[in-house]
């Protein structure tokens, strides 16, 4: 498929969130638990996880491995090196694909280590957010069940130190995909508990998503947090079952937590649908949509090419996705969702909200009846979750191996049927740091320069024999911490020890303005290649009001790093206010920003200063807000 390049993971560990996540304003009626889940467990850094943001848009013809089941019905496509995204699912009986399968795999910022693409059906474990396994790789096998072989996929979430199982199964001659999945908390420490699937389905001027509530809490990209009545939260005209009678970008989480047979069912006019239900498990029901304005048509076109539109529906643990449950420590949950086509009669489809809900109701009861689906994953609780894999088919992280070896724990998680295998990928340090091997991890560093940060890593490298890798990941765990003086102190040691640029990056995020461009200079002479280094110092440049510097240091990067829209967005910005508003402005009229992120508004910031009044260019309205008046 055409694809662009996902890129190298950045080296520099991140300290703060990839986008704000303000508080929310929460508006009156809600309950005293939503309240609690709203404030609790808010993650505040990607760590341990690097970020992915040096993807392009150059699409070019790649092949990816996949793995397909096929009943002679349905045909899932599983693509296991993408977080186990179901991205195609072909339902033979009914001619059609029922998902949202994206033309191209295009990268944008949009993840909680930033690189993310739309399309197919994700499985959220984490924070709130697209998951960090996004664009990372996970274990898949095939498990004998009693209805035939399955499809398994797991994986060690590292942010949350929490294990992903999801078996994926057609029963012979079903028309419905089942997905049972668990989550473990393998520690005796509670942690917040994240859950969310998200299935992108095609939208036409036409598409109604449909599910039994009259009231939803809708976020928007201003913070707020407010119940509002659905179909019609604003004005009488604007009926948000059909997603594109919407101008602006929204999320609607709908009011379902007193029903048994929890769905949510996107509709075309025709009567041909989709349509999710699950067991009690998952409480949440929410509906993303773009809106038919010029902003979210640039996303559109920015995530899937010209002429390709998607909302998503979305099923979740919590009743909206700004909050985290607890899981006790020691604890599992799981649940079971049904995935399938459903049929309703066009009269049905154009009728009223009620009368629509109430069809898409029926035809989900209908396939897939909640006694039924309760069923389904009692059995597979009972007979399946722990059965044995048979045939391993790919390896995700090493991540799981080398957390169990730190653990000293080999039946935290079942073994035979979540085996962790070790992986020579960025985990091997760390193994290699476990077994005391001080001369392979020193050989092996530079393959982790993002340690681990949890408390029992931080206990391990306290106690590991000194070297440049090891006191700077003593400085990254201070760091990420707030302990300001331990960090600088270990930065200042791995320098001593060996002259690195991460070293001096840390030292410069902890420095004054004047100290801090001085030591960029010399991580990036050790590091040109290296482009968030450039862009983390020409915006402290910027930050420090040396914007005649910062234009300066621009012109003496590599090309390549200097030609990234990015490193031209901080050029526009340094020009503007060193003055130079013609170059500045030259700059705007093709700029195309690779990572740019959802709800950044700098773009029209920038453009509302050089052109005072006038209006947005449609290649750079990414806008997530509505004006004054708008809806």
């Amino acid at each position: 498929m055409p694809a662009a390049a996902l890129g190298p993971e950045s080296p520099l560990p991140r300290f703060t969130r990839m986008r704000e996540l303000p508080y929310p304003d929460v508006g009156p009626g809600a309950p005293p638990d939503m309240i609690e889940r709203l404030a609790y467990g808010r993650l505040e850094s990607p760590l341990p996880y690097a970020v992915q943001e040096d993807y392009d848009r150059s699409l070019r013809e790649v092949e990816l491995p996949a793995y397909v089941l096929d009943n002679g019905v349905l045909r899932a496509t599983v693509l296991p090196t993408l977080g186990g995204r179901v991205w195609s699912l072909y339902d033979a009986s009914r001619g059609r694909e029922l998902l949202f399968c994206n033309p191209v795999l295009q990268f944008a910022n949009f993840g909680l280590t930033d690189a993310w693409f739309a399309g197919g059906i994700e499985w959220n474990l984490g924070s709130t957010g697209h998951t960090t396994m996004s664009c990372r790789p996970v274990h898949a096998a095939v498990v004998a069940g009693p209805d035939g072989d399955l499809l398994r996929l797991w994986e060690w979430e590292r942010t949350r130190d929490l294990v992903l199982q999801v078996d994926l199964s057609l029963a012979p001659g079903s028309d419905r995909l089942y997905a049972s999945t668990r989550v473990i908390n393998p520690d005796p420490e509670e942690k917040p508990l994240y859950y969310w699937t998200n299935i992108a389905v095609p939208e036409s001027p036409g598409t109604r998503v449909l599910t039994t509530a009259d009231a939803a809490w809708r976020t928007e990209y201003t913070g707020a947090l407010v119940r509002v009545p659905v179909p019609y939260p604003d004005r009488p005209d604007v009926d948000i079952s059909r997603p594109m009678a919407s101008t602006f970008p929204a999320d609607y989480f709908y009011d379902v937590q007193e029903q048994r047979g929890r769905h949510i069912v996107s509709v075309e006019p025709d009567g041909s649908g989709f349509a999710e239900t699950s067991t009690q498990g998952l409480r949440g029901r929410k509906l993303f949509l773009w809106g038919s304005g010029p902003a979210g048509s640039r996303w559109q076109e920015w995530l899937c090419g010209p002429g390709a539109r998607y909302a998503e529906i979305q099923a979740g643990w919590c009743p909206t996705q700004l909050e985290h449950d607890r899981l006790a420590g020691g604890a599992s949950v799981s649940w079971t969702e049904a995935f399938g086509g459903v049929d309703l009669g066009p009269e049905a489809v154009a009728g009223g909200y009620d009368e629509a809900c109430a069809a898409a109701q029926a035809a989900v009861l209908e396939a897939t009846g909640p006694g039924h689906l309760e069923a389904v994953h009692e059995r597979w609780l009972t007979e399946v979750a722990d059965a044995a894999i048979t045939d391993l088919l790919s390896t995700g992280s090493g991540w799981g191996h080398v957390e169990l070896r730190l653990r000293d724990r080999p039946d935290v998680v079942p073994p035979a049927a979540l085996p962790f295998p070790p992986v020579d990928d960025d985990s091997l340090p760390a193994r290699h740091l476990l077994d005391g091997d001080t001369e392979k991890l020193a050989t092996s560093a530079d393959r982790l320069p993002v340690p681990p940060v949890s408390d029992r890593w931080r206990a391990v490298l306290e106690e590991a024999p000194d070297s440049a890798w090891v006191h700077l990941a003593r400085a990254v765990n201070a760091h990420v911490r707030g302990e300001r003086e331990r960090a600088a102190e270990q930065y200042a040691a791995s320098l001593a020890a060996d002259e690195n640029a991460w070293a001096l990056r840390g030292l410069a995020l902890l420095a004054d303005d004047d100290r801090a461009g001085d030591l960029y200079a010399r991580a990036r002479e050790l590091r040109p290649d290296c482009r968030g280094l450039a862009t983390e110092q020409l915006e402290r440049l910027l930050a420090a009001g040396r914007s005649d510097d910062c234009v300066e240091a621009i012109a003496a990067l590599d090309p390549a790093i200097r030609r990234h829209g990015r490193t031209r967005l901080l050029e526009a910005r340094a020009l503007l206010a060193s003055g130079e508003r013609e170059r500045a402005a030259r700059i705007m009229e093709s700029l195309v920003v690779e990572d740019l992120a959802e709800g950044d508004t700098v773009l029209g910031e920038v453009w509302d200063a050089l052109h005072p009044g006038a209006p947005l260019p449609a290649h750079l309205d990414f806008r997530m807000t509505p004006d004054a008046g708008e809806r």
